[in-house]
Formats: structure tokens, C-alpha cells, sequence
């Protein structure tokens, strides 16, 4: 069972909007960006390659969900573990939720994650919100994917890995195997004895 490691941070920028904003339940996604606000607009552009780059670079999946009000009748703090947990996030997966309406968010990583909570709660917290406070909605999932890059958040006691590392480590390993291989193949009986064979049919 995953556990939330984060709490709910409550956002006050002013009087909110008049009316009660639509709460919305917790959900399944099934895209990087979920924008059920509709804030982002033509922004989702930088969000996306942002965090498309975070994948590619730190192995590291990073959601995004917008909705305008997270739901009345659950715990605020649940509504990114419900959400991680109906959407079957993995243990390297990080998931951002904002409630445009309330100036309000929560994150959520695994519990078996190689990040430090206390390290992406900074990050959050130097970063993200004023994005946030600034209803800068793409701003903020760009500057959680540009701060997951760094490795002050991975905890030293796990092992870290990703995708660009796995590549060069592959290259690496063909490399050597191929030179083993060829060596191997030179200093072969068959290949000694074959060497002055042909030197006297010449």
C-alpha cells in the first residue's frame, strides 16, 4: 500500500472567487497533464516538455493535475494519494495536484521512491509555490521537473538510476564485450597455428 508522504499546503492570495468552486473526486489519469481547470491553455506546451525531459534524462515520471476545487467530502491531504493510488502511480512516479480555485496543492511520491521527501518538499515550497501564488499553472509543473533533475533530491541510501544512464552503461558494456571477444579470438590455438600456415603457402 503507498503511502502519502506529503501534507496538504493551503495557499491564501487574497478573497477567493465568489461562489463555491465545483470540487472534483479524486481520479484516474492516464496522461502526464491533466488539466480538468482548463488554466493552462496554450502553456501546456512547456509543461508537457518538461516533463517529458525529466523522464528522459532522471527516469523520473512526473504528473500534473489541475482541477478547480479538490472534493468537499474527502480530506483535503487524500485527495493526491487517492488519486496516485486509483491511478496505480509506480514507486518513481511523483504526482503534483492544484486546485486552481482554492490557491491550494498537494504532491505525493512513493514510499519506496529515491527521492527525499524533506528534499522535494523544499523544492516545492522555494519553487513551485510562487508559481502557484502567481496562478503561473505551467510554471509550476516546469520548475518541480527542472528541480527533480538535480541530485539533492535523490536519497543517498537508495540507488538512482535512469534512463540515460542505462543507455551509456549498455554502449559501455557492448564496447568491452566486443573488445574481450576480438582479443579472445587473436590469442585463440587455431588462429596461432593458422598464422604460419599461410605465411609458408605464400
Amino acid at each position: 500500500m503507498r503511502t502519502r508522504i506529503a501534507l496538504l499546503v493551503v495557499l491564501i492570495t487574497g478573497s477567493l472567487p465568489a461562489g463555491i468552486a465545483m470540487a472534483e473526486q479524486p481520479m484516474v489519469i492516464d496522461a502526464a497533464i491533466t488539466d480538468e481547470a482548463g488554466v493552462l491553455g496554450a502553456d501546456v506546451g512547456a509543461a508537457e516538455r518538461a516533463v517529458a525531459e525529466l523522464r528522459r534524462e532522471a527516469g523520473i515520471a512526473l504528473s500534473a493535475v489541475f482541477v478547480p476545487s479538490f472534493d468537499g467530502e474527502t480530506d483535503d491531504a487524500d485527495w493526491a494519494e487517492l488519486t496516485a493510488m486509483r491511478s496505480e502511480l509506480g514507486p518513481e512516479e511523483v504526482l503534483l495536484t492544484v486546485a486552481t480555485d482554492e490557491a491550494a496543492y498537494e504532491w505525493w511520491i512513493g514510499d519506496e521512491s529515491t527521492l527525499q521527501p524533506g528534499a522535494v518538499e523544499a523544492l516545492i515550497d522555494e519553487d513551485v509555490e510562487p508559481a502557484v501564488v502567481d496562478e503561473d499553472w505551467s510554471g509550476a509543473v516546469v520548475a518541480l521537473a527542472d528541480g527533480l533533475q538535480s541530485t539533492d533530491v535523490v536519497d543517498p541510501a537508495m540507488p538512482s538510476w535512469s534512463g540515460a544512464r542505462t543507455a551509456v552503461v549498455v554502449v559501455v558494456l557492448t564496447g568491452v564485450l566486443t573488445a574481450l571477444y576480438l582479443v579472445s579470438r587473436r590469442s585463440s590455438p587455431a588462429n596461432r597455428e593458422s598464422g604460419p600456415a599461410r605465411a609458408q603457402q605464400g
